[in-house]
């Protein structure tokens, strides 16, 4: 079992014990602004594309899968901006997330308690001393923390979604009747005048993080030449995407009868399960907890197959490129589910199975070319 307690540069999303607190005096103060902000006076006519040099793009959301599906809107103002100045405001995990995508600064935002009453005031000093000639919420829906940033941005152009929060951009887009994250953020941008094609969400790892994922990835395995498999046990239990840990064991258990190498990768909130997984599993199935969320990735990155419920490891797979065995277990996969060329989907409005999963999950890796 290897828990990896020393501090590599963190990312894994906590739970500060006054957020629910902190969330209410947020939307208390935006409500309260909104309330009597008038209405700007919106562009009319095409975005002047000659006159953008300094872009701000904004995704006020914690979550590591939201934070990934933003990444396409990098690469597509790159595209369409390549000599321009492109910074992205966001909480710290995208800071972490973003390292090496073409990023010029990033804004942290914080959603600490009490530091949000004036954290926000030193953020927005600094992001209208910038300047920005353009600040676009890439939510494509409704974020209050998003909107209220790009617009207070102090921007020229200020583009976000159509909706309640409008009223602060000058430029409203109308949300796309897409609804699949994986699909509708280059739609939101090509609907406000970018040249787009289809970009998938996308990580970045240095060559130097690669080989200790490498390195890593073998010490567990040993000299068995076998693929590895990774694992994660997680899940948003709140929301109805866990699995039972029971059924997890059992098709661990079955894939290691076929000489496959497993690595079961256990989140903040899943690591008191390890001694459960370890006393059932015995000591020849690595169990890993990783706090650094880069180093995560790294080891991630070198498994020829990922297996996990909806969740952020599960997006994050799928942006590293590696083949993935998405479990879900509401109807909800057409909205947040990967494309079939990055994933394979299971459900069953009457449960996942352990065979569904160890079937999928062999015929996938006969088609995984090996390295």
């Amino acid at each position: 079992m290897v828990k990896t307690d020393k501090k590599r540069g963190g990312g894994w999303r906590k739970h500060p014990l006054p957020y629910f607190l902190n969330k209410k005096i947020r939307g208390l103060i935006m409500r309260t602004i909104n309330l009597f902000l008038c209405e700007v006076r919106k562009e009319q006519g095409a975005l002047p594309k000659e006159q953008i040099k300094k872009i701000l793009l904004v995704r006020a959301n914690f979550r590591m899968g939201n934070v990934i599906l933003a990444t396409p809107s990098i690469f597509i103002f790159r595209e369409n901006f390549p000599h321009a100045i492109i910074d992205f405001a966001g909480y710290p995990v995208s800071g972490l997330l973003y390292k090496y995508l073409p990023v010029d600064h990033h804004y942290s935002i914080t959603r600490s308690f009490p530091g949000i009453l004036w954290a926000y005031f030193s953020l927005l000093y600094k992001m209208r001393s910038m300047k920005y000639d353009l600040a676009v919420d890439v939510s494509c829906s409704q974020s209050m923390t998003s909107s209220f940033i790009v617009g207070f941005s102090g921007a020229r152009f200020r583009a976000g979604a159509r909706g309640k929060w409008d009223r602060w951009f000058n430029i409203s887009i109308p949300r796309p009747s897409e609804i699949n994250k994986y699909k509708v953020l280059p739609l939101f941008l090509h609907d406000m005048g970018m040249e787009t094609h289809q970009v998938v969400p996308q990580l970045t790892l240095s060559p130097e993080e690669k080989e200790d994922g490498r390195r890593r990835i073998h010490a567990l395995t040993g000299v068995n030449q076998a693929p590895v498999i990774g694992v994660f046990i997680g899940g948003r239990k709140s929301k109805g995407k866990k699995w039972p840990a029971e059924n997890f064991l059992k098709l661990i258990t079955a894939l290691r009868a076929q000489e496959i190498n497993i690595i079961v990768f256990f989140g903040p909130d899943e690591k008191r399960l390890m001694g459960f997984f370890e006393q059932s599993l015995g000591k020849g199935i690595p169990l890993v907890f990783e706090p650094s969320l880069r180093a995560f990735a790294s080891m991630v990155s070198h498994c020829k197959l990922f297996i996990a419920c909806d969740s952020g490891p599960m997006h994050l797979s799928c942006a590293l490129g590696v083949r993935t065995i998405a479990l879900f277990f509401k109807r909800n996969f057409n909205r947040w589910g990967p494309p079939p060329d990055m994933a394979r989907i299971i459900y069953h409005p009457e449960g996942i199975l352990v065979e569904d999963v160890l079937n999928v999950t062999v015929a996938e890796l006969c088609n995984v070319p090996s390295s």
